[in-house]
């Protein structure tokens, strides 16, 4: 049985969100440079916004386009329309409070990077 193109969809926009924060995390990490960081800082102000919106727009239609996917039906009635959208805007909330730390000095960005790998360890969906 062939995967519905909304589970398909779900699945690339998460993989796109994990690919992107763990690129984030290895610049850090890697390029410590303040010209590095200030990139960093832009995609976690912009970049990372619109992959958290296509993840909770593909979560969404996903509930509703294929409910009864083993996929979806194997979370909690109202995960993905409900949950995973809330995880997402947490993370949006969250994501001022980390640029505002990056740049101020090597312990801050290390800080910032080691959320981003908690961030990438259990997203929750």
């Amino acid at each position: 049985m062939s995967e519905p193109k909304s589970v398909s969809k779900f699945k690339v926009e998460r993989i796109n969100l994990l690919n992107f924060l763990k690129q984030q995390a290895r610049l850090i990490r890697q390029q410590p440079e303040p010209t590095t960081i200030n990139e960093v800082k832009a995609n976690l102000t912009v970049h990372v916004l619109e992959h958290l919106k296509r993840v909770t727009e593909a979560a969404v239609d996903m509930a509703s386009a294929a409910g009864d996917h083993h996929f979806v039906a194997s979370r909690p009635p109202g995960f993905y329309d409900i949950e995973v959208p809330m995880m997402c805007n947490a993370l949006k909330k969250r994501m001022p409070f980390m640029v505002a730390r990056l740049g101020l000095n090597g312990k801050c960005d290390m800080c910032i990077h080691y959320i981003i790998e908690n961030i990438l360890v259990d997203i929750g969906f």
